[in-house]
């Protein structure tokens, strides 16, 4: 058998259920409602309530406040950030860990940010839009990843 190199010109392979992306490939898409925010969806697993992105900020923008209903990962690979309720500023390698219940507001620095992310929980329902007061107002599932597709 010959492995060949599809994955230079072709954006998404599947072999049974792994899914290859060449990144490169795949366009940015605004986040809806978040002026400045763009997504790359990698992969989305509903059997396992999983997806797998990069996400853009634009300098000195930031993201709504969300508390996490999943577990999520975020990998800094370019660019600087931070949350507004903490101290701490993230930059190219650095890591973040967040259980279920963390609350913040991504926001980056005038160098803006590339991160690779991954939410992975219970049920669908990956975070909890907050507005000023903690009051819920939305929620973003997996469906919501799905049309960034």
């Amino acid at each position: 058998m010959t492995a060949t190199n599809i994955l230079e010109s072709t954006a998404r392979t599947t072999f049974g259920e792994i899914q290859n992306v060449n990144s490169a490939l795949v366009d940015w898409k605004e986040v809806d409602g978040q002026p400045g925010n763009y997504i790359k969806v990698l992969a989305l697993d509903e059997k396992r309530n999983r997806v797998d992105f990069l996400f853009k900020q634009d300098p000195n923008c930031e993201f709504a406040k969300h508390t996490h209903l999943c577990t999520a990962v975020a990998f800094t690979l370019e660019g600087l950030w931070g949350y507004r309720e903490g101290e701490e500023l993230h930059f190219p390698g650095t890591y973040s860990y967040e259980p279920p219940g963390s609350a913040h507001t991504p926001y980056s620095t005038d160098q803006g940010m590339v991160v690779y992310g991954s939410f992975q929980g219970e049920s669908p329902d990956m975070l909890a839009i907050l507005d000023d007061d903690d009051n819920v107002i939305g929620t973003l599932s997996l469906d919501f990843f799905k049309q960034y597709l």
